[in-house]
């Protein structure tokens, strides 16, 4: 693996409780008593934390041939409850805001308090309805060589820090990022935050039989096994806050809800004040989330954080809250996979 250096670049100092260094997030899921924490690959120190846990029959069907079947409750937790988040943050290094928003989720969790030190009620209880599973950040080659934040970030040097950086100092472009898997390392000065170690793209390491990196073998194996509801997959872009509709490779039904969900947060974070985009169209896009669904029948979802947008380092993760609580209400009120209507 070649190594590369953290980017250089001076940004505005972050807050003491923006806590997104690798060295960070091990110390926080080091003080868990509430939950559980698994090194789910330990070559990376790729963990997860579980809350609510519960124990439930062996399976006694895979997802993929109960969902073809004329009893889809077969499936090991359909109909169970409660029902299972599993929220993953960091698969692009880069994008920090996913990875600060489940560490204080964590907290809360443990102390009733964010790492402000500050209350947030309405969202603790609704996080305990759910069986909660949390993967801070999947892909610890890219936050280790990122900055801690992008506020205040100049256009370019936001895509030369997510993307990379060729060896003769043009820009990687985001979608010139995507022809490669992967990057070619001995090409570029910079990879970005966007690829592994490796210069893989872990959001697209999803061709059935054929994953590439470990992190994404270690994210559907977890997937499987604990069978999520909803999976949300936390991003970050330099755009205004965004939680995407469903993809189109999917169940008609998780397509329908997953639209309401998406409306329902663009909603939520328009009256909040807060810089948000209204969901058009569907992703066309097969990546980790497809995977998700494949293997669980999952709703899967990326909701993409604005990096700035004028919004303070409190306001981007408030602003998350605001996320979290609209779609927590709204799976208490209906199911986010409802998987007997397939």
């Amino acid at each position: 693996m070649k190594e590369f250096q953290p980017y250089d670049i001076t940004l505005e100092p972050r807050p003491d409780w923006w806590k997104v260094r690798l060295p960070e997030i091990a110390e926080e899921l080091s003080k868990v008593r509430k939950g559980r924490v698994e090194t789910i690959l330990p070559e990376k120190n790729m963990q997860a934390v579980f809350y609510q846990e519960k124990e439930f029959p062996a399976p006694e069907v895979r997802w993929t041939a109960a969902a073809s079947s004329a009893d889809p409750n077969r499936y090991k937790t359909s109909g169970y409850d409660p029902q299972c988040i599993m929220m993953i943050a960091g698969v692009h290094g880069a994008e920090a805001e996913g990875v600060i928003t489940v560490l204080n989720l964590i907290s809360l969790l443990e102390t009733g308090k964010d790492l402000r030190g500050k209350e947030r009620p309405v969202l603790c209880d609704l996080l305990k309805k759910y069986r909660l599973v949390m993967i801070p950040c999947c892909n610890p080659d890219g936050r280790k060589i990122s900055p801690d934040h992008m506020r205040g970030c100049p256009m370019e040097e936001f895509h030369r820090i997510s993307q990379g950086v060729w060896a003769d100092g043009s820009t990687i472009s985001w979608a010139e990022s995507k022809q490669y898997f992967p990057l070619p390392l001995d090409r570029v000065s910079f990879p970005g935050g966007y690829p592994n170690g490796d210069g893989f793209n872990i959001m697209h390491d999803c061709a059935p039989g054929r994953l590439s990196t470990k992190e994404a073998a270690a994210i559907l194996e977890l997937t499987e096994r604990c069978q999520p509801d909803l999976f949300l997959n936390l991003h970050s872009q330099e755009r205004e806050s965004l939680l995407c509709r469903p993809g189109v490779f999917n169940y008609a039904e998780n397509v329908r809800r997953g639209n309401e969900l998406a409306a329902q947060v663009y909603r939520a974070l328009s009256e909040a004040g807060f810089p948000a985009l209204e969901p058009k169209g569907a992703s066309q896009a097969l990546n980790l989330n497809t995977a998700a669904v494949m293997l669980s029948g999952a709703q899967a979802m990326t909701y993409e954080s604005t990096t700035d947008c004028g919004l303070s380092f409190d306001g981007l993760l408030e602003s998350h809250y605001v996320m979290l609580e609209t779609v927590l209400t709204a799976g208490s009120q209906e199911p986010f996979a409802p998987r007997n209507k397939r």
